[in-house]
């Protein structure tokens, strides 16, 4: 997904920490509001780069920055940006979605790059892929532990296969979507599975369509 810059709007704008009209609790990661969880990042008023994370989230950039400023979900009101994975909503799953937030999750990013028509959680993304060998990784491929977190490959660092490139939306350090270095071996003993979405098409080298 592309970079995208977005203006967050005063408080009853885009920030939320309440229950929506629904009855779910929404905690927007603002860095400007009291009791700041770790990881909050985004100040209203001042632009900023990139997606928030919104549990249960699937908004392409393009849906989020429009839901900012005009929510059709929310009657027409913004949309709250972003909402956190907290404990409490890990532990009631799908029923802990609000519909008044924008963002995306970790299994929702992963949805969109592969261009996947709904969002799929992290229980249900392995039925799609293939099992991989941690030597075998390439860039789209993913790393996951159903139920509790996935991120995607992009490419390995340095001489070894010990570091990646990867790309997420997490909680750490920031709660939105975001680029960092991976280390093999702490993602190993987390319980993380390299693997490969079955529809992903190889690749054409030059030297495979390069004419005799």
């Amino acid at each position: 997904m592309p970079i995208r810059t977005w203006l967050g709007g005063e408080p009853r704008r885009n920030i939320r920490h309440g229950t929506d009209p629904e009855g779910i609790r929404i905690d927007t990661p603002d860095a400007s509001s009291s009791g700041t969880h770790a990881g909050a990042w985004w100040k209203p008023g001042t632009r900023s780069a990139g997606m928030p994370y919104k549990w249960g989230g699937f908004d392409t950039p393009r849906q989020f920055v429009s839901r900012l400023n005009r929510d059709p979900e929310n009657g027409g009101r913004p949309a709250a940006a972003g909402d956190m994975g907290t404990p409490e909503k890990q532990a009631e799953g799908d029923d802990a979605v609000s519909r008044f937030a924008a963002g995306v999750d970790c299994s929702g990013f992963v949805s969109r790059c592969w261009r996947l028509s709904r969002p799929w959680s992290t229980r249900e993304l392995p039925s799609l892929c293939t099992p991989l060998g941690w030597e075998e990784l390439r860039t789209g491929d993913i790393l996951i532990v159903p139920g509790r977190h996935v991120l995607m490959f992009i490419e390995w660092y340095g001489d070894g296969r010990e570091v990646f490139l990867g790309s997420e939306a997490g909680p750490l350090p920031v709660w939105k979507c975001a680029e960092h270095f991976f280390s093999r071996a702490i993602l190993e003993r987390g319980g993380y599975r390299p693997m490969r979405y079955k529809g992903m098409r190889e690749q054409e080298t030059d030297s495979e369509t390069a004419k005799p």
